[in-house]
């Protein structure tokens, strides 16, 4: 049995944190095999055993959320299941790993490095048009004394702009709310990148371009790699994005 598949982040590098893959798990079929959610139709047996899988590997204590793409930030202070709403989790809790749940929308990390305290944020393109990425800085920034300059960011595996065809109106009001950059509207093919409205939004919220890393992973054209609920077509499991606080 190999351990479960893990991304890491080069910019935070030192920190315990991952965005895992679909790899590494005990399900089977649309959900093979590391799908870590136990609301898509998977076998809720093989659901607990990849999470005591992640557990082992990691050591950590996961704070989840029940996502609902909004903009709500909760503070942590030890494990849990997904019980309140909210789509950012911040944490300053050694060994407590704020976590959220994605399948095309974006996971983003934050750390700072001063206060030791981080932030798992769930930006889909709801998420990231009301300004979460902006949400989870602000969360650290009032709860735990942090200066944006300081923070680190990780744009985690999403839908890239390869994939991510939307309407001409929604990539319009991407256009005209975050920035001409981040979508290309037309009658027909139009894209957003939510890797770039969210690497945009962090930055007008105090950051430093150089402390933003874009994995640049698309999660619907890696079919090996990740769950994709576009390509999969809503019957696909989830992988998730965590980061723990330090003392």
């Amino acid at each position: 049995m190999t351990g479960p598949g893990i991304l890491r982040a080069r910019i935070l590098a030192g920190l315990r944190h991952g965005f895992t893959t679909r790899e590494g798990g005990a399900s089977l079929g649309r959900h093979e095999s590391l799908n870590l959610s136990p609301t898509v139709g998977d076998d809720p047996a093989h659901v607990r055993e990849n999470w005591e899988r992640l557990r082992a590997a990691t050591g950590l204590a996961f704070a989840r959320v029940r996502q609902v793409h909004g903009c709500r930030v909760v503070e942590a202070s030890a494990g849990a299941d997904p019980a309140e709403e909210a789509d950012a989790v911040s944490t300053s809790v050694a060994g407590v790993a704020a976590c959220v749940s994605v399948a095309d929308c974006v996971p983003l990390l934050l750390a700072d490095p001063r206060s030791g305290a981080v932030a798992a944020v769930h930006a889909g393109w709801r998420g990231t048009m009301d300004g979460i990425a902006s949400a989870g800085v602000r969360a650290l920034v009032e709860r735990h004394g942090a200066r944006p300059g300081d923070l680190l960011a990780a744009v985690g595996p999403g839908i890239g702009p390869c994939c991510f065809e939307v309407s001409r109106d929604l990539a319009i009001r991407f256009r005209d709310g975050v920035d001409r950059t981040a979508a290309v509207a037309r009658e027909r093919g139009s894209r957003v990148d939510l890797w770039r409205a969210n690497e945009l939004l962090l930055r007008r919220a105090g950051m430093g371009r150089n402390r933003i890393e874009l994995l640049g992973r698309c999660t619907s054209c890696e079919e090996r790699v990740f769950f994709s609920h576009r390509r999969d077509e809503g019957v696909t499991g989830r992988q998730v994005a965590f980061i723990a606080a330090v003392s």
